[in-house]
């Protein structure tokens, strides 16, 4: 059978179902992702430091000798595993973390490669948790070794050997969407030379060279690829919800009975929002519009009004949400808005019982059902809509390009008349308009940043000490007032970081980070564990599990949640005026701020601590940024000059398309140049131009439209 750039893992030789198993849980499903799988960092033992001229506090690359036999200690929770190594009468202490299996592999004598960052404990040089590698086991040909992020079971070797054996079988299938003139002038090579320099570079500086390379394909891929998949043709037509300009009188009344319902006044913002999603309303070609609402700003009303103005005149309208928490979160807030209005709302989630499932698509085909609200559950092609005219994307990145593509059509058994609906993307991500086009594509933009009347700003402060006095006080006002507490931690466990959480800075070596488990040990020791109700949340958690702690933290019934930033996105507990954030220097300003805006909705004080023992002077300018301004924008764009170019081995925000090799903090001038570039040659007509947009097309879909397999 001949393998293909789509083929699975397991068509390769040494790949069996258990690997696979485990190479999906890096998002590594086809030989495609596997291939462009980049390293995230290299160990160049090409580049080896002198033991007699290094620092402390700095990443080195040293070539020493085991000068004693490892010893473990099987009653730490951390098994850790020491030893000393050395090199002309210097030694360092090597010291692993929860990686017993090492005590068998090292002995005294070796000659070994360790790449780590050497700090001073107890006054004598140490590693912690390097990468080591014996000298007899590295070829003196590739002395440039890639390092993969991994999961349990999977090594950097392996993924490389995996690799080099795809690149010799789908190498030469690789598509090339750079065209010839760019390719000449910015030096790139064939997409089969670029990914074989990526993973297996003879130095550094080609690993650069390569990984400019792949960070331009990918903008491209992305900037032009999410403008294909949104564009509409000039056949589209969607339905004129608004004839007449503005609803008719016999509608009017119902209108007024929901805004009512609002129990507050909408900002000029929001006031603004709702009239341009009217006037788009108003026209046949579809509405292709983004909000951009800062934390606190009430995009969700405004969606929920937008979908009650499509109601009212009759049609049916759908808001999706990336969890079954903020689904359902959304669908109470529809129910009390639309209370008395006669409209009738439905909530379809993947855990929805089976006989709710029947009941609810039903409701969804006969047309009953106005207002409809949910996770990917609705987007399964056995739900028939009886008159789809608008679709509401709650932070549009976390649902597949080809699902959502399957909402924007409407099905219509005459071909008569309309054959799309409207399109309203929502974020809470406040990005530069550069990044908003090349994300989003040409949509029209609408911006919330007023905050409703009444909301008290939230008082942020700092610690840099995880034992501080500060954090249990925060937490016994909190209890003694009768409120809520957020702690939000960087990892599940010793092992385990939340999935797509960004982090600031990647060092799996840090054992420092406080995890969710931790951090109720610790609350348990303070004895607040035991007087006060605790829960803990995390992404991998069944959403059984999740919405049943979401609910008993929302009831009151637990009160204090300890929590990986799953809680970002959307989470409203307005009785939850507390936010603790652990290791605060490893996410984001955007990150922070958006954990910040879970609390405070309540009309009460609130207040969120900064806990950081990180003392350089970008992560001190970070902390007094979220200090001093409660500006979601002015923080993200802080966040990019903070940052500044450069950035080797990329990062991940959340709320971003995960990318491999480019930044879309970064190389934003970088995205704005390979999108104006190659569009430039797509719309010339020529050959190569079809060639390369067909090119897009088909690797976008593997690249980004793929990501639904996950879901």
């Amino acid at each position: 059978m001949r393998v293909t750039l789509t083929s699975p893992v397991v068509s390769l030789y040494g790949i069996g179902p258990t690997a696979s198993e485990k190479l999906a849980k890096l998002e590594i499903y086809n030989i495609y992702d596997l291939i462009t799988y980049i390293p995230r960092r290299y160990n160049d033992w090409s580049n080896i430091s002198d033991i007699m001229d290094i620092g402390q506090d700095l990443e080195v690359s040293l070539k020493l000798m085991v000068l004693t036999m490892p010893s473990f200690n099987p009653k730490s929770r951390l098994k850790p595993i020491s030893f000393f190594v050395g090199d002309k009468g210097i030694r360092i202490k090597v010291t692993f973390f929860n990686q017993p299996y090492l005590a068998e592999k090292y002995m005294r004598g070796d000659e070994v490669f360790c790449h780590g960052k050497l700090t001073v404990f107890n006054g004598g040089l140490q590693l912690v948790n390097p990468y080591m590698e014996k000298v007899s086991s590295v070829d003196e040909d590739e002395l440039v070794k890639p390092v993969y992020k991994l999961t349990a079971g999977i090594t950097s070797k392996q993924i490389s050997k995996w690799v080099k054996t795809a690149l010799d079988l789908c190498g030469d299938q690789m598509l090339q969407v750079i065209p010839e003139e760019v390719v000449r002038k910015r030096g790139f090579v064939t997409p089969k030379e670029c990914y074989r320099m990526i993973h297996f570079p003879s130095d550094i500086d080609e690993a650069n060279r390569a990984r400019s390379q792949v960070a331009y394909e990918e903008l491209v891929l992305l900037g032009i690829g999410m403008r294909m998949s949104q564009k509409r043709s000039a056949d589209e037509i969607a339905p004129v919800v608004i004839p007449s300009g503005s609803l008719p009188s016999d509608k009017a009344s119902a209108w007024k009975k929901i805004i009512a319902n609002l129990g507050f006044e909408l900002t000029e913002d929001q006031k603004n929002a709702i009239k341009n999603i009217q006037q788009d309303l108003m026209k046949d070609m579809p509405m292709n519009r983004l909000v951009q609402g800062d934390v606190g700003s009430g995009k969700t009303a405004v969606a929920i009004l937008a979908m009650a103005m499509t109601a009212i005149m009759g049609y049916q309208s759908v808001l999706l949400a990336p969890t079954s928490v903020l689904a359902t979160q959304h669908f109470n807030t529809a129910l009390n808005i639309l209370k008395g209005s006669g409209i009738e709302c439905e909530l379809l989630l993947g855990k929805t019982s089976q006989s709710e499932k029947t009941r609810i698509k039903k409701a969804i085909e006969k047309g009953s059902a106005k207002v409809i609200i949910g996770t990917h559950a609705l987007l399964t092609d056995d739900i028939v809509f009886s008159d789809l005219a608008l679709v509401i994307a709650d932070e549009q990145h976390r649902f597949g390009v080809k699902q959502r593509s399957k909402l924007l059509v409407r099905k219509n058994a005459q071909g008569k008349g309309p054959n799309s609906v409207h399109n309203l993307v929502m974020t809470a991500t406040p990005i530069p308009r550069t990044l908003a086009m090349v994300i989003y594509g040409d949509m029209d933009t609408t911006v919330i940043k007023q905050k409703p009347k009444g909301r008290i700003p939230v008082t942020t402060y700092f610690t840099n000490d995880k034992d501080s006095r500060d954090i249990k006080d925060l937490i016994m006002r909190m209890m003694n007032s009768g409120d809520q507490v957020y702690i939000v931690c960087a990892k599940i466990d010793d092992e385990t970081e939340e999935e797509g959480t960004f982090f600031l800075r990647y060092d799996e070596s840090d054992d420092s980070i406080t995890s969710v488990i931790q951090m109720k040990e610790k609350l348990e020791k303070w004895g607040i564990g035991k007087e006060y109700p605790t829960g803990i949340l995390y992404g991998p958690m069944p959403e059984k599990e999740k919405l049943s702690v979401m609910e008993k933290f929302s009831s009151g019934e637990i009160r204090i949640l300890i929590s990986t930033t799953v809680i970002e996105v959307g989470v409203d507990n307005p009785n939850a005026n507390a936010m603790i954030i652990m290791d605060a220097d490893r996410f984001g300003l955007s990150t922070l701020h958006q954990l910040r805006g879970r609390v405070g909705r309540g009309g009460r004080p609130s207040y969120c601590l900064l806990v950081s023992e990180n003392k350089s002077e970008n992560s001190l300018i970070r902390m007094t940024m979220m200090c001093q301004s409660s500006d979601g924008f002015e923080l993200a764009r802080k966040d990019l000059e903070l940052r500044g170019p450069g950035d080797f081995f990329g990062t991940r925000q959340h709320g971003i398309p995960a990318l491999r090799a480019a930044n879309l903090y970064t190389d934003l001038e970088l995205a704005r140049q390979a999108v104006t570039e190659v569009g430039g040659v797509i719309g010339s007509g020529t050959e190569e131009a079809l060639r390369i947009e067909k090119n897009i097309k088909e690797l976008f879909d593997l690249r980004f439209a793929s990501s639904e397999r996950t879901l």
